[in-house]
C-alpha cells in the first residue's frame, strides 16, 4: 500500500477531528471577556455561556439521547466532500467508514471511542500516535456540531 495515501487519509481524517476544536478557540480568542467571566465556548448552559445558548433555542432542548438508546445508532458526518458514517456500539466504541477507506488504508473501517456527559456527546480516536476528539451537544434526538460560522449544526442521523 502507498504510505503517501494512508498518510493522506489520516490527515483528512486528523482535519476531521481537529477543525471542530480549532475554529471553537478561534472563535474563544474572539469574543471579550466581560466582567471577568471566561467563555467557555462549550455548548453548556453554564451562566457564562448562558447568552449564547439563548441565540441557538434548538440546543436548549433537554437531552433525549443517552448511552443506551445511542447504542446502535448511525450519523453521517460531513468531512470536506466527503460524508462518512460513524456507526455507535456498545462499551463505547464507534466505527467511522467511508466508501474511500479501506482503498486508502487497508481496513474497511477506523475505530474510535464515544461518550456521554450529561448533555454533551464525546467522540475520540488514536491517528498517527496522537488523539484526536470532537465534543458535540445533545439537545433532544439530536446531536449538533458548532460549524465554522459559529452557528450549531445538526448531524444527519441514518438510523
Amino acid at each position: 500500500m502507498d504510505k503517501r495515501l494512508l498518510a493522506a487519509f489520516f490527515i483528512f481524517l486528523g482535519a476531521f477531528l481537529v477543525l471542530p476544536i480549532a475554529m471553537q478557540k478561534y472563535r474563544q480568542s474572539q469574543i471579550p471577556d466581560a466582567g471577568g467571566a471566561a467563555a467557555s465556548g462549550s455548548y453548556s448552559a453554564s451562566p457564562a455561556s448562558a447568552g449564547s445558548a439563548s441565540q441557538f433555542p434548538e440546543l436548549n432542548e433537554p437531552p433525549l439521547l443517552n448511552e443506551a438508546n445511542l447504542i446502535g445508532t448511525e450519523w453521517q458526518v460531513q468531512v470536506e466532500q466527503y460524508k462518512i458514517k460513524v456507526t455507535l456500539s456498545a462499551g463505547g466504541i464507534c466505527y467511522a467508514t467511508h466508501p474511500l477507506a479501506k482503498a486508502i488504508t487497508g481496513m474497511d473501517y477506523i475505530e474510535g471511542r464515544w461518550r456521554v456527559e450529561n448533555n454533551k456527546f464525546f467522540v475520540s480516536t488514536a491517528l498517527g500516535g496522537q488523539e484526536k476528539s470532537v465534543e458535540l451537544r445533545i439537545a433532544g434526538n439530536n446531536l449538533y456540531h458548532l460549524s465554522a460560522k459559529g452557528r450549531p449544526e445538526r448531524v444527519e442521523r441514518f438510523r
